[in-house]
């Protein structure tokens, strides 16, 4: 299973960039940067992990790897490869604005007492 805190690194096709924390806990996935949080789901398909992630502005500048948005939501398939993995894909409902992500896993989860 790949559940556990990630360091993300992404780009668009905007050359725009950023970095961010995301937590993948049992099908579900949240994290953030200094001015966005993520929220969304994934499922694993053999060796590959297709997401749905909505990004939302939550504080400072509008300055998303998109220009200055509010919110939009991604769609994103790629391919694990321990430690991490490499996702790609687009905004919902425009195709023409792409990102490529690289995650690291950096720490597993706490257990439930």
């Amino acid at each position: 299973m790949i559940d556990g805190l990630y360091a993300a690194s992404f780009g668009s096709n905007l050359g725009m960039a950023g970095t961010g924390v995301v937590i993948f806990d049992g099908g579900r996935l949240h994290g953030g940067d200094a001015s966005y949080f993520y929220k969304g789901k994934f499922r694993l398909d053999d060796n590959r992990i297709i997401a749905t992630v909505d990004v939302v502005h939550y504080a400072g500048q509008l300055n998303s790897v998109f220009g200055p948005a509010r919110q939009f939501r991604l769609t994103l398939n790629g391919v694990i490869n321990p430690p991490g993995f490499s996702l790609s894909g687009q905004v919902k409902g425009s195709p023409n604005l792409t990102i490529n992500i690289e995650v690291r896993k950096i720490s597993d989860l706490v257990e439930q007492d």
